[in-house]
């Protein structure tokens, strides 16, 4: 799925798992399982609004310019510890650039990767709004 895919990447690739907190930790070790069933599954994806769903969309377009900008830099990187630099440096702005983006939190922004990562129809309505948000 796309919104699995391309998010995982950008949150592996620049650490913005640990920034965001413990929610989608499981994403870095690889552990997208649902686990708890389509009950529970459809009570995530029901905790958030339409409004909600929009402010992530457009907090997931400014991580992606701040990912974008940083990529290029992270492959040159020649040495480990560059890398790192780089990382943290992206991860930072990535986290202010959700943190600045009204209408949704960091823990509101981890909890929709999560619940998108569990359920696939949410992760659809997901990437539907990020597509939108792009036109």
């Amino acid at each position: 799925m796309p919104f699995t895919r391309n998010l995982k990447s950008i949150l592996v690739r620049f650490g913005l798992v640990a920034a965001v907190g413990a929610a989608p930790v499981a994403l870095m070790a690889g552990d997208v399982s649902s686990g708890g069933g389509p009950l529970i599954e459809a009570q995530a994806a029901e905790q958030f609004d339409d409004a909600t769903i929009e402010a992530f969309a457009a907090a997931q377009a400014r991580v992606e310019e701040v990912r974008s900008e940083y990529a290029a830099q992270y492959q040159a990187a020649q040495t480990e510890e560059q890398r790192l630099e780089i990382n943290q440096t992206a991860t930072v702005e990535m986290t202010e650039a959700v943190r600045d983006t009204p209408d949704i939190t960091i823990e509101e922004y981890s909890a929709i990767i999560d619940a998108a990562n569990r359920d696939p129809a949410f992760a659809e309505r997901v990437n539907e709004a990020i597509s939108e948000t792009q036109l």
